[in-house]
């Protein structure tokens, strides 16, 4: 029985060119696949921009608008890339086969470029958020008693307390703004005449004392406030004889150093 040795090769080149179109719709099913995976994720990346959104306005913790800047740049920022990727990164429909092709791998590069800016502009974002929770600044309330109006006398002294805060808003500092005026608007003006004393009554607070001005703002360290249950000042006034004088307004903010 005769054998024809070309038989072979053409099994073989036949073989060679089913495998090589297996492999080239592999290939082209791949990348269609990383495409709208792609295109998905930066779904995803837009998804997770609204929730830190969501999060935040959630957890908002007060303070200061000026410390939230960091936070919302870079918000924007994650969420425009996102945008940004949706749209260049579209699948393209019909012409499945012709992904990644005739472009030398250079198109992919900008959507990839834009899902990664998102995702660091996301981290930035939220580490700012937490970082504004953790030391961020924190209105606090002061409690004020004692016998007004303010004269300079032995027995003219108001007590200013703040609380214990709570937990989360814990800081090491108080920045306490003050003003003192007249107790009679129609009264000549003396307050311009007056300095304010203002000591620490509880331990750990420093400095213990400060002279101030009738409009002020002071910063005290305030130590370890777990131990107490809360922090106490005396206000005191010195000023010209005759001078009544009551404290008009007066704001305190937690922060750290």
């Amino acid at each position: 029985m005769s054998h024809d040795p070309g038989d072979n090769g053409g099994i073989s080149s036949r073989s060679y060119g089913r495998d090589s179109t297996v492999i080239g719709r592999a290939d082209t099913l791949f990348q269609v696949f990383i495409q709208r995976a792609s295109f998905v994720t930066g779904w995803l990346f837009l998804v997770l921009t609204v929730a830190l959104t969501g999060y935040a306005v959630w957890n908002w913790p007060g303070g200061s608008r000026k410390q939230y800047v960091v936070f919302f740049v870079f918000l924007v920022l994650a969420f425009l890339a996102a945008v940004a990727h949706i749209g260049v990164r579209r699948p393209e429909r019909g012409r499945a086969g012709g992904v990644g092709r005739g472009t030398g791998g250079a198109r992919p590069r900008l959507p990839d470029l834009l899902l990664i800016a998102s995702l660091v502009f996301s981290l930035i974002s939220w580490w700012s958020f937490q970082n504004v929770v953790r030391n961020g600044e924190v209105a606090t309330v002061i409690q004020v008693t004692g016998k007004r109006p303010l004269t300079g006398a032995s027995g003219s002294v108001l007590t200013l307390t703040m609380p214990q805060p709570e937990r989360a808003d814990r800081r090491d500092r108080l920045r306490l703004t003050l003003e003192v005026g007249e107790d009679d608007p129609s009264a000549p003006a003396c307050s311009h005449k007056t300095r304010v004393q203002l000591t620490a009554v509880t331990q750990g607070v420093s400095p213990r004392r400060s002279n101030l001005p009738a409009r002020s703002t002071t910063d005290f360290a305030l130590g370890d406030l777990a131990a107490r249950s809360g922090t106490s000042f005396e206000l005191r006034v010195r000023t010209v004889e005759g001078c009544t004088l009551r404290l008009l307004d007066w704001q305190a903010v937690l922060h750290n150093t």
